[in-house]
């Protein structure tokens, strides 16, 4: 299965993530903050269908929450994460793919990561005409980029500065 296409906005994007906020918070409690982010998470904009899910917490509690998210099934992927971020991804049961990824973000909401992603997916939220844009780059960069996560990802960096440096 190719990794990188891209695909149109689906209306169920927010229920699904809304489902699994509270399959997370029931096992974390309601001390976490969990946000919608990334490209599911902004109406009309179009991308890979994954499900991003930013969960903040103290960064104190980053082992024992590690321990719970891999008791709902999520996998650390550490080579993803960084300095302020722990990465997981996990598979779960979807009516209109068969299976759809979920990828998880654990960091502080204090931290610079944070700030950004949410800040991004708020700018897109409010400027549809850039959501336009995004989802156009996104296109082109998923037909260009051969597998390649790299060049993927660094096709969209500039859109990514452009917004973040505003």
């Amino acid at each position: 299965m190719k990794k990188y296409v891209f695909k149109p906005y689906n209306k169920h994007f927010p229920s699904l993530f809304e489902k699994e906020k509270e399959r997370i918070i029931h096992v974390l409690g309601k001390h976490i903050i969990v946000e919608h982010v990334g490209s599911t998470a902004v109406p009309g904009l179009g991308g890979k269908g994954i499900i991003d899910i930013a969960l903040g917490a103290k960064k104190d509690a980053f082992a024992e929450i590690t321990k719970h998210l891999q008791d709902l099934g999520y996998e650390f992927r550490p080579q993803f994460s960084t300095a302020e971020r722990l990465y997981f991804i996990t598979f779960l049961p979807d009516s209109d793919e068969g299976t759809r990824r979920y990828h998880l973000h654990l960091m502080s909401p204090e931290g610079r990561e944070w700030k950004e992603m949410l800040y991004f997916r708020d700018y897109l939220k409010a400027h549809p005409e850039e959501v336009t844009i995004y989802a156009d780059l996104k296109k082109a960069a998923s037909e260009e980029v051969k597998e390649e996560g790299e060049r993927y990802r660094a096709l969209k960096a500039p859109f990514f500065k452009k917004i973040l440096d505003l």
